[in-house]
């Protein structure tokens, strides 16, 4: 699976295109995303980093609050997330607990951002369209491979590419 980020012209055209694809429309989900930063001076927010995704809205079968540690690597035409730690929890207390008890020592609370998306279901594509907090509206694709990534991208329409973390992105607009 290979997952590729870009910035669209709007969410509402958008949205329109993929449905004219056939895309089924999934729902819409509301979320907080708490980044938590390694405290080490040469960390990078492309390469590792620590979310609590606190969802207020979602049709997903998952608890309220979702710890992740991601390591990504980014190529030409997207990214490959590998999973390093996965922990549900009922409350944004019990996951913060959680840091504090578990990995405290590794990392430190950064910044927090929102996002509004719409999730779509195309053959075996899934496609997210956000609208995040103090960014540019984008989409994100999740395809079995690159070629099927870029010949989405070309059908949908996309503005630019983005080649880095949403977290390393957001720290530069609310750091």
């Amino acid at each position: 699976m290979i997952e590729g980020r870009a910035i669209i012209s709007g969410i509402e055209n958008t949205r329109k295109k993929v449905e004219q694809l056939g895309a089924a429309f999934k729902g819409e989900y509301i979320f907080k995303d708490v980044i938590f930063i390694l405290k080490q001076d040469d960390f990078n927010l492309s390469d590792d980093f620590l979310r609590m995704r606190v969802y207020s809205k979602n049709n997903w079968s998952t608890k309220n609050v979702v710890l992740v540690r991601k390591q990504t690597e980014f190529k030409s035409t997207g990214k490959i997330n590998k999973i390093i730690l996965k922990e549900e929890f009922d409350t944004e207390k019990e996951a913060l607990d959680f840091v504090q008890e578990n990995l405290s020592s590794e990392f430190k609370r950064e910044f927090e951002f929102s996002r509004t998306g719409w999730q779509y279901q195309l053959a075996n594509h899934r496609i997210f369209i956000e609208d995040v907090e103090g960014f540019k509206p984008s989409i994100e694709i999740e395809a079995e491979t690159k070629d099927e990534l870029k010949s989405l991208f070309d059908k949908i329409g996309i503005l630019e590419k983005i080649n880095e973390s949403m977290p390393k992105i957001m720290r530069r607009i609310k750091i």
